[in-house]
């Protein structure tokens, strides 16, 4: 009986998991899409570039190249 219990357990905390799993999912779109929008703005602060090539910061994550590239766009046509 106790290992029946177990399992009915299990399968509970499961269920519950697989039920949040869209919510945080969202949450964790948003977050993305909010770094990304941070990020944005401060690789279009020249002053920023400036800073961190002075640091010899001079490589980047690949998923944050295209959020570089697209504030580098960005700050030439402004």
């Amino acid at each position: 009986m106790n290992k029946q219990r177990r399992k009915v357990r299990g399968i509970t905390v499961q269920v519950r998991n697989s039920l949040a799993l869209p919510e945080r999912a969202a949450t964790a779109a948003k977050l993305l899409c909010n770094s990304n929008t941070v990020f944005g703005e401060l690789f279009a602060d020249e002053n920023f570039v400036t800073l961190l090539q002075a640091e010899s910061l001079t490589t980047i994550p690949s998923y944050l190249r295209q959020v570089f590239d697209e504030a580098k766009n960005r700050h030439e046509v402004a």
